[in-house]
């Protein structure tokens, strides 16, 4: 049961174990949103994309540094709320990326690019079922930036070597060259290997490694230049839960990392963050967005806090 687990719930991961999302497509509840933070309706909130909730990007920088150090690097160093009008797109139309078209969506990621003061002096407070509670790793997720130019700023090398060893990664679990192009394969992939690197690609969208990089937002822009969540429905890193039922385990074996897989899994906390990040996925299933408490509980210049879209 706790293999089937770790499998499911690991989100939208990476270019190695993927992921799998707990994304509560069953639930019915297409179209819902997240749910507003517990409290005063008079709270103000900022949406963030779940891909940055501690416990879950923990779940994906394992796997993806596990795999390649040189891709985890490529993950997003510090988050940043959704503007407003691209929240509300996504909240209307989770599974319809082309409903919210980047060209039409530019322009508000942009103007936010460009704010100062208000809200990003300090930290809005993910939702309790979005954090890890456990000291210290809340420490160490992305924090909300601060200068433009730390939207979709990459981690960089020795930021990422110091939390894989903050993580309890070391280097004997980290795959080789050989094994690492074995797991993505070559041209033609099949379905397997192809849904893996592309969920890689989109979970290290930051600045110098992509066309529109979106990162620090937990967004992508898909084929069509459609605004998506990197688990929102069908997305390639949701996509990843069908690997679970036997193709991950065909390619580990295939590629000779199993038992680097079993010392990952049971050498670091990803467990413990699965489980955590499990109820935030499925919480803010469909679209993949969390209401962030804003501090003082107040609106801020910039427009950046709003009243929450859901009632408790």
């Amino acid at each position: 049961m706790r293999k089937k687990r770790f499998a499911v719930v690991a989100l939208m991961t990476l270019a190695s174990i993927c992921t799998g999302s707990v994304y509560a497509q069953g639930t019915g509840q297409r179209g819902l949103g997240p749910h507003a933070q517990s409290g005063s309706q008079s709270t103000y909130v900022a949406p963030f994309g779940v891909p940055l909730a501690p416990p879950i990007y923990f779940v994906n920088f394992i796997l993806l540094y596990f795999t390649n150090p040189d891709v985890a690097i490529q993950m997003p160093a510090y988050r940043a709320s959704l503007p407003q009008p691209v929240y509300k797109c996504l909240l209307a139309n989770p599974d319809n990326p082309d409903e919210c078209p980047y060209r039409d969506m530019a322009p508000s990621f942009a103007a936010q690019a460009t704010e100062v003061g208000g809200s990003r002096n300090r930290n809005t407070t993910w939702p309790s079922y979005c954090q890890t509670p456990d000291a210290p790793w809340s420490a160490f997720a992305p924090r909300e930036y601060r200068s433009p130019e730390q939207i979709n700023e990459p981690l960089g090398r020795q930021r990422a070597d110091q939390l894989a060893h903050l993580l309890g990664i070391d280097q004997s679990m980290i795959l080789t060259g050989r094994e690492y192009a074995c797991m993505i394969g070559g041209e033609p992939r099949g379905p397997a290997r192809k849904i893996l690197l592309e969920c890689s690609q989109q979970m290290t969208n930051s600045n110098g490694n992509a066309a529109v990089p979106l990162a620090s937002y937990g967004l992508s822009v898909d084929e069509s230049g459609g605004v998506r969540s990197l688990c929102s429905p069908d997305a390639p890193c949701l996509e990843g839960n069908k690997l679970f039922a036997g193709p991950l385990q065909l390619i580990a074996a295939e590629c000779h990392f199993e038992d680097k897989l079993r010392r990952v899994n049971e050498e670091t906390p990803i467990r413990k963050f699965i489980d955590q990040g499990s109820q935030c996925q499925s919480t803010t299933a469909p679209a993949c967005i969390a209401e962030a408490a804003c501090s003082g509980n107040g609106a801020q210049s910039n427009n950046i806090c709003a009243p929450p879209v859901f009632k408790q």
